[in-house]
């Protein structure tokens, strides 16, 4: 008995890692070598860039002030060149006269394509508009 426990004493543990293999032992946990390339990182949702303009001011869209203002019910036209009937505000996105727009409707705003997704008009005060910007 003497020379088995001997034995036993001089012999290495074998828990872990076996050295040089990158394979595990029984009972314990692959952990994969450090010449292995990580796994990609899940592509993360780019958040969505929406602006809200407050009638009789300046908006901010990417940079480019964006005055608004003349909140009213009428004709605006839809991307698809269909037109609606509802509330529109005026963009100054060029120079002269501004471009109306309503819910759902789409304007060029230094290349950039921005949405009306929201629009507000509450009777006895001022409006606003709440756009976003369509990321191609």
């Amino acid at each position: 008995m003497r020379a088995w426990m001997s034995m036993l004493a001089s012999a290495p543990l074998s828990v872990g890692w076996s050295i040089g293999t990158g394979m595990a032992c029984a009972g314990a946990p692959a952990i994969p070598s450090s010449d292995e390339a990580p796994p990609p990182a899940p592509e993360k949702p780019v958040p969505a860039v929406i602006e809200t303009i407050d009638e009789t001011t300046v908006g901010d869209l990417d940079g480019t002030r964006v005055p608004m203002g003349n909140m009213t019910t009428g004709t605006y036209t839809l991307p698809d060149g269909t037109e609606q009937r509802g509330t529109i505000c005026s963009l100054a996105v060029t120079e002269g006269p501004g471009v109306f727009v309503g819910l759902g409707s789409e304007v060029d705003v230094d290349g950039a394509t921005w949405r009306v997704v929201a629009i507000e008009k509450p009777a006895g005060g001022l409006g606003s508009v709440t756009l976003q910007r369509i990321d191609d």
